[in-house]
């Protein structure tokens, strides 16, 4: 079977890890375009947060242009043979470069507003990129979506829109895994049942 490539793509704390870990149990590869980000902050000698990410992804987009981050990311997988998750999409840009060069299908991934909110809330207190409040929420989250972004900034709002599924999250992981499933099997013509995950496999 040829080879798959997801890109991934949705609303901040939606559940969009959850997908890429459940993906990445079933033999995909996972990468994740802000690792690029985080490279680059990393070498600046710089501390990473949620708005040094936004911004640096911002800049180097504005400098290299919007698909700069994927266009990274698709080096690493000239030495992947196994099915890949590519995970943070958030520009139209990298949408097109993924699916037009490495033919990527891209899912979508959604929640309601009130549970990404407590979702973030509760990442935020073990990681330290997020800031700690509604309030920062909010301004992150609309920034992601694209509210005041350049056309070359953040663009998820427009990203789902050119997702060819979108998964709704209600905060149920084996509800969502199953939509995943059924997608892989009835779509990409992947069976994830026999394709046992970690645990199975020791």
């Amino acid at each position: 079977m040829e080879r798959i490539v997801i890109g991934l793509t949705g609303s901040l704390c939606s559940g969009k890890g959850n997908i890429a870990t459940h993906l990445e149990e079933k033999g995909f590869q996972h990468l994740i375009l802000s690792d690029r980000l985080r490279e680059e902050i990393k070498s600046r000698g710089q501390t990473i947060t949620r708005s040094l990410l936004q911004d640096v992804g911002n800049e180097l987009r504005q400098t290299y242009g919007g698909a700069v981050l994927a266009e990274r990311t698709a080096k690493l997988i000239d030495s992947i043979s196994e099915n890949v998750v590519i995970d943070g999409v958030r520009n139209p840009d990298e949408v097109t470069y993924l699916r037009d060069v490495l033919g990527a299908v891209i899912i979508g991934v959604d929640a309601p507003k009130e549970m990404r909110l407590k979702w973030y809330l509760s990442r935020a207190k073990e990681r330290k990129e997020d800031s700690t409040t509604e309030e920062d929420f909010k301004r992150v989250d609309d920034r992601d979506f694209g509210i005041g972004e350049l056309g070359t900034g953040q663009q998820v709002g427009k990203c789902l829109e050119m997702a060819d599924i979108i998964f709704n999250n209600t905060g149920t992981k084996e509800r969502l895994y199953r939509e995943c499933d059924l997608y892989l099997k009835i779509v990409l013509g992947f069976d994830p049942e026999i394709y046992p995950s970690h645990i199975e496999r020791k």
